[in-house]
């Protein structure tokens, strides 16, 4: 089994793990085909050992643990990519579906019987790139893709160009991917693996 959604959609919300948090110290990965065989092209049926969904319990090296769940088998969903993040002095949290937004909570305000200032706040995360993604489709216009895609081609061109090193590197990657590596591993095994 391998090749299927953990490399297409995994990597990017494990390197955004490893952007926002850190790196992992050990995974618990469960990968699953939901249906083994299936229609081929050119008529009868075709083994299939892509995984369609995989579910990863984490231990990071800061301590924390998360759940990760990767999927093209969830129903209702679109091009959805969540994530929350719990700490003792607060949380955030953000919804791809709803991108012009990232939630805040801040557990240092006051609490009341009624009233008080804790709860989520919304905060506007609108695109403001530099030049030339931020002049490509006005900075207000809801965020997509291709804002995201102009500044980070941009951003690498740059770096080649004044010989700076870009961020995210080729070292980073090949992290991304051993963490995959280690999940399929950790699947395999059918226990927990240390990176």
């Amino acid at each position: 089994m391998g090749g299927g959604v953990l490399p297409d959609l995994g990597s990017h919300v494990l390197d955004l793990l490893y952007y926002l948090i850190g790196k992992t110290q050990s995974i618990f990965a469960r990968n699953t085909v939901l249906y083994p065989q299936r229609p081929a092209p050119g008529g009868g049926m075709a083994d299939i050992t892509a995984e369609d969904q995989s579910l990863m319990l984490v231990r990071m090296e800061d301590g924390s643990t998360g759940v990760v769940e990767v999927s093209k088998i969830a129903t209702g969903m679109n091009d959805e990519l969540r994530f929350e993040i719990h700490g003792d002095q607060g949380a955030i949290r953000f919804n791809l579906m709803d991108p012009n937004y990232l939630e805040f909570y801040d557990n240092t305000k006051p609490e009341q019987p009624l009233g008080g200032e804790r709860g989520f706040t919304r905060i506007e995360a609108v695109q403001r790139f530099p030049e030339p993604g931020g002049s490509f489709v006005s900075p207000k216009a809801p965020i997509g893709w291709i804002l995201g895609h102009v500044h980070c081609l941009y951003h690498f061109l740059q770096c080649v160009h004044e010989g700076k090193q870009a961020d995210p590197s080729i070292r980073d990657g090949a992290y991304i991917q051993y963490i995959m590596e280690k999940a399929y591993e950790s699947d395999r095994r059918s226990c927990w693996v240390d990176l």
